[in-house]
């Protein structure tokens, strides 16, 4: 048999975080500043186990069959409950879909609100999978340029004056990859530019509870007056990424649209993870649980900005995030960047390159992310005065 692909599901940017991961694995030393996963000691193991032993024998023909579309109920409460109370959200008029974490949604979204040729507003560089999930229907992924508080406002405008918009995608809170957060006035600039072009704005907040510095910033959604915010938010970095639990609060309307086409295409979630965030949640104390998470990576993040301020060259820029996983590292434009790479992998660090988070329109720049959420403080010790030494081999001191 043969057939050909449609050319909108190969239009994938190059893989450089599976290149880092595949080519350091098994090697002894290797330390990694690639991967985006959340701290091993920020999650509550024995809080969990107890949790699946607890829902898996209290009804288990509850676990065994099939359960709602739209997810558990407890779940959903316990969640419009924080977003109301803590996140200072009006639920009026809201609809909420659980997912399969929040990466499910990123899939959703634009094959619900999307037509091929339609343009997707985003920060220049951004999270890899909603760059794709939007290549995959047909639209386009246009990056827009953005500075040291995010996406440049009138860079916006000159794009959503071509007419053919749908959302604007942004990631406000300790970006990924960036590490930047978007001040509130920046925040309420692009809700006037989304009014004024009548676009949704895709809220993606996934890190916006691992604040561990600075001032808390008011959500997009938070003062939505026009019902034009679409808010999608998780449990993987705060309780696990393996239990693969996300959400989606939106405009009733729309949020229906999703979950009937979440319903033909995936069906219903498993109940058992739903129902172990719902009795951890219920359980413990979750601020207090948050706060541990914040030391954790608060901890990780100060010895990776120490180190790099003590040992980097003065010529390589590293953001330096007040929350969230990442930080990002530019390099002077005469650096070669790919040689850079290989010098990292040569000694054992792993570094990402700025294309795997590229969108379309984006040239290729002189940045890499750091995460600093996975290896432990020795490791990132080690490791950044590795990184610090090849910056000042290729940048001068």
């Amino acid at each position: 048999m043969s057939f050909s692909l449609p050319e909108r599901v190969t239009l994938k940017g190059p893989n450089f975080i599976r290149e880092v991961f595949e080519r350091g694995v098994g090697v002894p030393g290797f330390i990694s500043f690639g991967i985006g996963n959340p701290a091993p000691e920020a999650i509550p193991v024995k809080v969990i186990e107890d949790a699946f032993d607890f829902i898996v024998h209290e009804n288990p023909m509850g676990l065994l069959q099939y359960g709602p579309m739209q997810g558990d109920a407890c779940l959903a409460e316990l969640t419009l409950d924080r977003l109301s109370k803590v996140h200072h959200m009006n639920l009026d008029g809201q609809g909420l879909i659980i997912s399969n974490g929040a990466g499910q949604l990123l899939g959703l979204v634009p094959i619900t609100v999307c037509e091929p040729g339609d343009e997707v507003y985003m920060d220049d560089y951004t999270f890899t999978s909603a760059i794709n999930s939007v290549r995959n229907m047909g639209a386009k992924a246009v990056g827009i340029k953005t500075d040291e508080f995010g996406m440049i406002p009138s860079e916006l405008e000159k794009a959503a004056q071509s007419g053919k918009g749908k959302y604007i995608y942004l990631i406000p809170n300790f970006q990924n990859p960036t590490g930047i957060t978007m001040p509130l006035e920046r925040r309420k600039e692009i809700y006037a530019i989304a009014s004024k072009y009548d676009l949704f704005i895709y809220e993606d907040d996934p890190y916006g509870e691992i604040r561990f510095a600075g001032d808390h910033v008011p959500t997009f959604k938070s003062f939505d007056t026009e019902n034009r915010v679409l808010y999608a938010g998780s449990y993987s970095k705060t309780l696990s990424a393996g239990l693969r639990v996300g959400f989606l609060l939106g405009p009733e309307d729309v949020v229906s649209t999703i979950q009937a086409l979440k319903n033909n295409t995936a069906g219903q979630m498993p109940l058992v993870t739903q129902k172990v965030v719902a009795h951890v949640l219920d359980q413990i104390d979750y601020d207090a649980h948050l706060e541990n998470v914040r030391k954790v990576y608060k901890s990780k993040c100060d010895a990776m900005m120490r180190v790099f301020k003590e040992k980097g060259s003065s010529k390589v820029h590293l953001t330096e995030p007040t929350g969230g996983m990442f930080a990002w590292m530019t390099m002077p434009d005469t650096v070669d960047c790919d040689e850079f790479f290989e010098a990292c992998m040569d000694k054992n660090v792993g570094i990402i390159k700025c294309g795997a988070f590229a969108a379309d329109g984006v040239e290729n720049g002189h940045a890499f992310r750091l995460s600093y959420t996975v290896p432990t403080i020795p490791e990132i010790e080690k490791g950044m005065e590795i990184l610090c030494a090849l910056t000042k081999e290729y940048c001068g001191e």
